[in-house]
């Protein structure tokens, strides 16, 4: 497999005396789905722009494919920012070749490559409408597939959920899937922690330009697991002796076994007190409870704001 697609090492980068990013390290492995993932106003766009060299660091250094003369690699990229560049007045098959070409693509190998992104999301029933007629979701899939016409190794996604509909960002993440099955390496940033638990393996979560957790999925709920049984019943959850009890609504429950008491015991005790119940399971923590946990309660804050963003720029 070789060494790691994306490497960086102390990465620093400063606005006006302003600290964006501070000593941010992480790497990427051939074939993996990685997010990257933080409120917004975390640095991840920052980050993303120091991968693809549109700027350049203050301090650290970053190695794509092995190579730190970026400029060299960039040609095996392919970078959705989240701003997005589709020209309104165009078809989307002229935008994706056109984008195939600022890629170095030969014009037929363009249109080649344009079509078959197309096809690839879906959209290429729809390839000679005119931009400004497609729906939000739609033009989501032309600029995804402007990112992959050119045949790229490496995806980078900033935010490719922004913005969009239920429906549309479950198409997007079915698109994301494809693309890892296909072998390229995919590197997500959202703020979106739900997707990133679908879609990703390992991530590195930032807050304030500072790297707070980075490892697999599995390692850090492990890590961050506090023995909570999650339980459901068709009436009230009653209280039991066995267990500390947080309610979430009358029938919905986290129980915290007291010391020396299993799930066993647990249920047991739940069982004798006449609860029907009707869900009893380990509640691992999700990745917003985690990132809250390490990051303080103005991350909280910072999450409730950007979930209005998002509320907003949807509705």
């Amino acid at each position: 497999m070789g060494g790691p697609v994306i490497e960086t090492d102390g990465l620093v980068k400063r606005y006006n005396g302003v600290t964006a990013l501070d000593e941010v390290s992480f790497s990427v492995g051939a074939g993996e789905a990685f997010a990257l993932v933080g409120p917004n106003g975390a640095g991840k766009t920052t980050l993303l722009r120091l991968l693809t060299h549109i700027l350049t660091p203050d301090a650290g250094t970053v190695r794509l494919f092995g190579e730190e003369r970026l400029r060299k690699v960039l040609g095996r990229v392919g970078y959705m920012p989240e701003e997005r560049g589709l020209y309104k007045s165009l078809t989307p098959m002229e935008c994706v070749t056109y984008f195939a070409r600022l890629k170095g693509l030969g014009v037929e190998a363009a249109a080649r490559g344009a079509q078959a992104a197309l096809e690839a999301v879906g959209m290429l029933g729809h390839a000679r409408r005119r931009m400004e007629e497609l729906s939000k979701g739609m033009a989501q899939r032309v600029q995804l597939a402007a990112t992959i016409a050119h045949g790229p190794d490496l995806l980078i996604l900033d935010e490719p959920f922004s913005g969009l509909d239920p429906v549309s960002a479950r198409a997007m993440q079915e698109q994301i899937r494809r693309l890892r099955a296909e072998g390229r390496t995919v590197l997500l940033s959202t703020h979106n922690m739900e997707h990133a638990e679908k879609l990703c393996d390992r991530l590195l979560m930032v807050y304030r330009g500072r790297a707070c957790l980075y490892g697999s999925l599995s390692e850090i709920r492990a890590r961050f697991a506090d023995k909570a049984l999650l339980v459901e019943c068709a009436g009230p959850v009653p209280p039991t002796a066995t267990a500390r009890m947080e309610t979430d609504g009358e029938r919905r429950a986290r129980l915290y076994p007291q010391d020396g008491m299993g799930r066993r015991d647990v249920l047991l005790a739940l069982l004798a007190a006449g609860a029907d119940v009707l869900r009893f399971e380990p509640s691992e923590p999700t990745l917003e409870e985690i990132f809250v946990r390490v990051a303080g309660a103005e991350a909280a804050e910072a999450i409730r704001a950007t979930h209005a963003a998002d509320e907003a720029a949807s509705g």
